[in-house]
């Protein structure tokens, strides 16, 4: 039986993005696809997909807009297209969307598939900017056969203002793993590791340091519970990290926040994390949450993109304003003040994550997506020999 060749376009990216990818193709029916990512070679994915045995295809993409890049990129993602006949084109992120969709209208890729796994209007940009990044999706859109958003909130904003047709878009939240965050581990040295005093909870956020993460608030919100013996926690990378390292000392938070930087232990920094805050100013549908839940942690996050969807409120976390340093202070002292709401929180956002988010529900969920398109255009026969549409529905057991 001839296995259905799909290929994977993806930017540069770590955190969720890169989580969420290396998951899929781990996870994907090895007996009826076969999988190779495109994405820049020296890159974290690249050697994560080269750990996991992945095909993978170099390709020159970067974040930002490179016409010089970029057009590489087509023309390498088109050539090997056509050489390995590719059934399934699969895109992630506005980014890997634009060169990968491209490449599969010169192609003639049978089957294209984009995935949004946030906003593509990051609220900094100027008006005529995302006005022409809405004209040139919509454009696209037209040759793309399905895009994913990973939460209702992201589909809506697609209906709203780009107007892609509601057939054309499916939700499918993103899953994850939820075994990796239920290992006990040794909290104490987990927190000298990170340099945070033994006494004392521990806040902490999980982000890329950029703009849309909206850590400055998480900073400020600091700077208000200063009469709180809590220890705050930043984890991550990113351009905005030593603006973000001078205002935690312009706030006076020098000995009360520790920068962290970039960390792959990340199931075990949870671990020893008393509250798990998220103060993004825009998502799609963030996995640090859905991780900390499964690692038992009551969160506070704001109120954008699919936040509330994954959190229930006052049951598993609290929903605050975006921008608002005051509302999640509130929030965050209600909390230190009432140990036991915050441990029942942990255990129900706990069991809501494994009942709802479990990497293999996303994964089935994404798999039936392209049996139903490959039906929808009569080419499953031709690449399934002798094996009925029913027989050959792909079912994944991460157990197994």
């Amino acid at each position: 039986m001839s296995k259905i060749k799909v290929l994977h376009v993806v930017r540069p990216a770590a955190g969720g993005m890169k989580n969420h990818l290396l998951d899929l193709v781990r996870l994907t029916d090895k007996t009826r696809y076969e999988v190779t990512v495109a994405c820049p070679p020296g890159s974290q994915m690249w050697n994560d997909l080269v750990k996991l045995g992945i095909n993978t295809l170099p390709i020159s993409l970067v974040g930002e807009l490179s016409p010089g890049k970029d057009y590489a990129a087509v023309r390498t993602l088109t050539k090997y297209l056509h050489k390995s006949e590719t059934m399934i084109l699969h895109a992630h992120s506005s980014k890997g969307a634009l060169v990968g969709r491209l490449a599969a209208i010169i192609a003639r890729t049978p089957v294209v598939i984009f995935t949004a796994h946030n906003s593509i209007f990051y609220e900094e940009w100027p008006r005529w900017k995302k006005k022409l990044f809405a004209t040139v999706e919509r454009f696209l859109a037209r040759f793309t056969d399905r895009i994913i958003t990973v939460s209702e909130a992201l589909k809506q904003e697609l209906i709203e203002q780009e107007n892609i047709p509601a057939k054309q878009l499916t939700t499918i939240y993103n899953g994850i793993d939820t075994d990796k965050f239920s290992a006990q581990v040794d909290t104490l040295a987990i927190r000298k590791s990170l340099n945070i005093p033994e006494l004392g909870p521990v806040i902490g956020t999980i982000a890329r340091l950029a703009p849309q993460k909206g850590v400055s608030y998480f900073l400020k919100s600091a700077s208000l519970l200063k009469e709180y013996q809590a220890n705050f926690l930043v984890v991550g990378d990113g351009p905005l990290r030593q603006d973000l390292e001078q205002e935690a000392a312009e706030l006076g938070l020098q000995n009360r926040v520790t920068f962290a930087g970039r960390r792959e232990n990340i199931a075990e920094i949870l671990a020893a994390i008393d509250i798990f805050v998220l103060p993004s100013v825009t998502e799609g549908l963030p996995l640090t949450i859905l991780e900390a839940m499964a690692a038992g942690k009551p969160v506070v996050a704001t109120r954008v993109g699919g936040i509330p969807e994954a959190i229930q409120e006052g049951k598993t976390g609290i929903v605050v304003p975006p921008k608002d340093p005051e509302a999640l202070a509130v929030a965050l002292a209600g909390l230190l003040g009432e140990r036991e709401r915050a441990v029942r929180m942990g255990i129900n956002g706990q069991k809501f994550v494994q009942e709802k988010f479990e990497v293999a529900g996303m994964v089935n969920r994404t798999m039936e997506l392209y049996q139903q398109l490959l039906e929808d255009k009569n080419l499953i026969h031709s690449k399934v020999n002798g094996q009925t549409n029913e027989d050959s529905k792909p079912q994944i057991d991460v157990e197994g």
